[in-house]
């Protein structure tokens, strides 16, 4: 089909079906978020022995801090035991009156209990969220002014359904409806910065032990996040382990300057560590585990990059260094992940290593760019939770029962079982010197994501994802120790997108197996080009984005193999491997098909800002 015709196709389709479509329902609702003015910093840690400090600890934390072996931990914690004034570390930051003061928290087990069973107030218990049914209309619940009783129950009557997300200034007056711990940075809601601008800017909250186990945040699944910073422009967070999040255990939103260093981030219904909408951060150090999403998600990072058609980045807005991020269902994610460089981490025993994508509405910075993974260990990402927890019932029983402390993960969104690398619809990413092996259905996977599915009806963006990534000088199917562990398939493309190149990979003693139908020339010959009216191949996303684990009809959509654990590779293969069709769309139906599962996309897939 000719582009012209392609272009009129879909601009007829997209503009019959998007008066049908409803606005799209999110996971968990937020506000819309925006990237900060990237005049922050990253910050350094002030030590344990800042004079502008908070001392927290429990009953228990003397027993638990004699416990702990000879050196450095045992000292500072014995010296800080002293100096202990708070049960709470919330009692702890309401009480900081000055920036940049340290929060240190002694040995022991919170659970922040006044916070996690605080009685709403008159104004907070009528900022309904989505959980609560009926909902309130989104104008009410937006404006930021006392509410009309009145005006809630004629809306509650009427039965209104719209999806609400809380302002900035009602999550800060209301900090505890949805956070089990909460810092906000910015006093002053009301103007157009959302630049950190209070009291609250640059707290160190830091666990003292001699490991993050030693200092637990347990949020029971109280609230929607355990621990939330947001506008915290200077936050650092070190040496805790948070767990049971009904969705986030480390959530960082809107911030300009932050580092969540040597923290253990597990059992968590989605997310381990979430980044939203930020710059100047650093992740390091740190272990994420048993989480139903990601275990680290660097969404909608600064986008930088926007008009740089190069493929190195001018400069990288999240540093992600030295994690350890496995038995999640993807180790990293991130929708619009921007200006990210994970490098020297290791992505292993998870569904899926590493995905980026361009495919949910409401994300600022879409389409994806310029991501760099380099110098990472991903292997053996061939976990199948969908059969293990959500086959089995598992993952319908309640949330506090599931077993997420010992190796429950329930998957909230389809990824393809067996899949080291996962770019879908993403722009200059480069994935260079990594070490991708015993991935049993891919060690790469990229494929073109049609601007639809992000709400972008402009003709002119359909082909405006999938272009300009490299992936080279990787070894594949071998581990460091040069032992040789094959892939079941090392790349497969949809031959989609211009500018992308493979090169200078390394494959042991096997031959390279992909899928591709040409080969694109090298990168320094500008990588592969647009073929007009190319059959699209089948990457399995338009059948397996019906997927939803709360419901019996969706839990295996029809066609989509994605869920299907991928036998071992013991050899070799060449071409497609079994279990991993080629099914060939023409672009127009590939369209249709896109316009005709956006619904279930949007219901299940969108992730909240």
């Amino acid at each position: 089909m000719p582009r012209r015709v392609l272009v009129l196709v879909v601009a007829v389709v997209c503009a019959t079906l998007g008066v049908a479509w409803a606005a799209p329902a999110q996971a968990h609702e937020e506000r819309p978020a925006e990237f900060p003015d990237g005049t922050g910093q990253l910050p350094d840690f002030l030590g344990y022995d800042n004079p502008r400090q908070r001392v927290v600890c429990t009953p228990g934390s003397a027993a638990a801090v004699d416990a702990l072996p000879e050196g450095a931990a045992k000292r500072r914690s014995e010296r800080l035991l002293a100096d202990c004034e708070f049960r709470s570390i919330q009692a702890a930051i309401d009480s900081i009156r000055q920036r940049r003061t340290s929060v240190y928290v002694l040995p022991g087990t919170y659970h922040e209990a006044r916070y996690a069973r605080e009685q709403r107030s008159d104004y907070c218990a009528h900022l309904r969220t989505q959980s609560d049914e009926p909902l309130l209309s989104s104008e009410y619940i937006g404006s930021i002014s006392s509410p009309d009783p009145g005006a809630a129950d004629e809306a509650a009557e009427a039965g209104e359904s719209n999806p609400i997300a809380l302002s900035y200034a009602d999550q800060r007056r209301c900090a505890h409806n949805l956070n089990l711990i909460a810092l906000f940075g910015d006093r002053t809601p009301d103007n157009d910065s959302i630049r950190c601008d209070s009291r609250f800017c640059g707290t160190q909250v830091v666990g003292t032990g001699a490991r993050p186990e030693d200092v637990v945040v347990d949020n029971r699944f109280a609230k929607l996040n355990a621990i939330r910073a947001d506008r915290m422009g200077g936050f650092y967070l070190k040496g805790i382990t948070v767990q049971q999040a009904e969705f986030n255990a480390i959530y960082v939103l809107e911030t300009d300057g932050f580092v969540i260093d040597d923290v253990v981030a597990r059992g968590n219904d989605e997310y381990g560590i979430l980044a939203f909408a930020s710059d100047h951060g650093l992740i390091e150090d740190s272990e994420a585990y048993y989480n139903g999403d990601s275990g680290i998600y660097p969404g909608s990072g600064s986008d930088l990059n926007a008009d740089n058609e190069e493929l190195q980045a001018t400069r990288y807005a999240i540093e992600i260094r030295r994690n350890s991020s496995h038995d999640n269902t993807l180790g990293y994610s991130g929708t619009a992940g921007n200006s990210i460089w994970a490098h020297h981490n290791e992505f292993f025993d998870n569904s899926t290593g590493i995905a980026t994508d361009s495919l949910f509405p409401g994300h600022p910075g879409l389409p994806q760019d310029h991501a760099r993974w380099s110098h990472n260990d991903i292997h053996s990402n061939n976990s199948n939770y969908y059969t293990a927890y959500v086959d089995t019932g598992v993952c319908a029983e309640p949330m506090e029962e599931r077993g997420y402390l010992t190796g429950t993960v329930c998957p909230v969104i389809p990824t393809p079982v067996g899949t080291g690398v996962l770019i879908a619809g993403g722009n200059f990413n480069s994935t260079d010197h990594n070490w991708i092996y015993d991935n049993w259905r891919y060690g790469t996977m990229q494929f073109w994501v049609p601007a639809v599915l992000r709400d972008d009806y402009d003709p002119a963006h359909l082909y405006d994802t999938s272009n300009g990534n490299h992936t080279f000088e990787n070894h594949m199917g071998v581990d460091p120790d040069g032992h040789e562990h094959p892939n079941g398939m090392d790349h497969w493309w949809d031959d989609q997108g211009v500018g992308n190149c493979w090169e200078d990979n390394h494959y042991g003693s096997a031959e390279r197996t992909d899928n591709f139908i040409v080969d694109p020339p090298a990168c320094a010959d500008g990588g592969s080009v647009f073929l007009p009216g190319a059959p699209v191949k089948d990457a399995g996303f338009l059948t397996c984005s019906q997927y939803d684990r709360n419901d019996p009809t969706w839990r295996h959509p029809v066609a989509c193999s994605w869920f299907d654990s991928p036998a071992r590779p013991v050899a070799a293969a060449s071409g497609v491997s079994s279990g991993s069709p080629a099914m060939l769309l023409t672009p127009f139906a590939l369209v249709l098909g896109a316009a005709t599962v956006s619904v279930g996309l949007r219901r299940r897939w969108a992730r909240a800002a």
